[in-house]
């Protein structure tokens, strides 16, 4: 799939894959709990069918609160990653971005869903939390 710009979206209707909007900063005691993950879905829900949500369970100063959220289509990014522009959750900032992340899979640690990382929560790939359905 080529990489897209949301400068120039596709033609109406063509669905493709969007480029995934990381939100830093999120409370970390929070990243576990079922209303975390039902206030993140129900915030970025509106702007476009959510293909993936992944909370980061790392611990690294670079991903420790990490959620990474892919759209369905570019322009439900686009929308989300504009609407939480000085957006806060529980008092804390949301800084939103697109990511250069562009394939999970790639970018989840495997040992990690084995249980086998020993690099614990400082692995530099993504701990994927599950969430429960």
């Amino acid at each position: 799939v080529p990489q897209r710009s949301c400068k120039k979206p596709a033609p109406v209707g063509t669905p493709y894959l969007s480029p995934p909007i990381i939100l830093h900063v999120m409370l970390c005691h929070h990243r576990g709990s079922q209303d975390f993950y039902e206030d993140i879905f129900e915030e970025l829900a509106p702007f476009g069918e959510i293909e993936n949500l992944n909370v980061c369970d790392n611990l690294a100063d670079h991903m420790v609160g990490n959620v990474y959220v892919k759209f369905r289509e570019e322009e439900g990014a686009a929308r989300a990653l504009q609407a939480l522009q000085g957006r806060y959750y529980a008092g804390r900032p949301v800084n939103a971005e697109f990511s250069p992340v562009t394939d999970f899979r790639e970018s989840t640690c495997r040992q990690y869903e084995e249980n086998t990382c020993n690099r614990g929560g400082y692995c530099n790939f993504m701990h994927i939390k599950p969430i429960s359905r």
